[in-house]
């Protein structure tokens, strides 16, 4: 029951930011690195997580984009498969609603992967 919960706001939320902004898409690495987008409208703050940065919860702080409940941020990271979350104030882990592929994270729910090929750097 509340993994049904959690899908349906999931679902909501993202649903509320296409339909707002359209700008809430599967991370995707360019040259100038991956553009992570997420939403959240009732966020202080969301940040991505990750291999790359030791799953720190504030080295990667998100941008909310204007008045929007989107919130993004490019990173700049080597070629590879990399693992991540979002962490919405700081506490609460959230397995991307979009992403290019998802893996276990031993706790209950999915990581996303993102995918940096080496001619996208």
């Amino acid at each position: 029951m509340r993994l049904l919960s959690i899908l349906a706001m999931t679902a909501a939320t993202v649903s509320v930011a296409c339909a707002s902004t359209g700008s809430v898409m599967t991370p995707v690495a360019r040259r100038d690195g991956v553009r992570f987008t997420f939403a959240s409208p009732n966020a202080a703050t969301v940040a991505v997580a990750g291999s790359f940065n030791e799953w720190s919860v504030s080295s990667h702080p998100m941008t909310r984009a204007g008045s929007a409940a989107v919130w993004t941020i490019v990173v700049r990271l080597p070629p590879g498969e990399h693992v991540f979350m979002y962490v919405v104030d700081g506490t609460e882990w959230v397995s991307p609603p979009l992403a290019e592929d998802y893996v276990d994270d031993g706790f209950g729910t999915r990581n996303g992967v993102v995918v940096v090929r080496p001619n996208e750097r």
